[in-house]
């Protein structure tokens, strides 16, 4: 799927275990972010950081996590996204992505016309162009990563979970630029 946003942005997807580890060793200066997309539809993190907007706590499979409510960056820095999806359910059931959309993008509207994108990853294709960076669909036990700059606008970036039902049940949250 091509989802790309503005000029600054850069995209690796797919990588996996020790490419992973390698990547964190040669890439200091990138920040990652390990977010966690659950049944209870929400995005969560296994530990409190600086930078992390975090709420309540929710108990998966007797771990304690905190429920991501937003994430603060600085203009043009490196972030890594890496998604997890811990699910009882298979992926056609329970799948979650990671979708940061343009500055001022209508994130209620854009999930409305995504819900019927199946074939693309839930993803509507005539609003690709309001989508900065995005995973994919992630299923049970799976892992993407994602590497990107910050916008360099300052500002709030919503990003979203576009399978059904998610984004609704609060599958969300704000990127902020400073």
């Amino acid at each position: 799927m091509g989802c790309s946003g503005g000029d600054s942005e850069t995209q690796s997807q797919d990588q996996t275990g020790e490419q992973e580890t390698a990547a964190q060793s040669t890439n200091d200066n990138v920040r990652t972010i390990d977010i966690i997309g659950i049944d209870k539809l929400k995005f969560v993190v296994a530990e409190q950081q600086e930078g992390l907007q975090t709420g309540e706590e929710v108990s998966v499979n007797g771990t304690t996590y905190y429920v991501l409510q937003g994430i603060n960056a600085e203009a043009g820095e490196e972030l890594t996204i890496r998604l997890k999806t811990i699910s009882n359910l298979p992926p056609q059931a329970m799948s979650h992505n990671w979708l940061m959309l343009k500055l001022n993008a209508d994130a209620k509207a854009f999930n409305s016309a995504s819900i019927q994108a199946k074939d693309n990853d839930y993803v509507a294709p005539e609003m690709e162009d309001q989508v900065i960076i995005d995973t994919g669909l992630v299923g049970n036990e799976e892992t993407k990563s994602i590497t990107f700059n910050a916008p360099e606008q300052t500002g709030e970036y919503d990003y979203i979970c576009t399978f059904p039902g998610h984004f609704t049940a609060g599958m969300k949250g704000v990127l902020t630029v400073e």
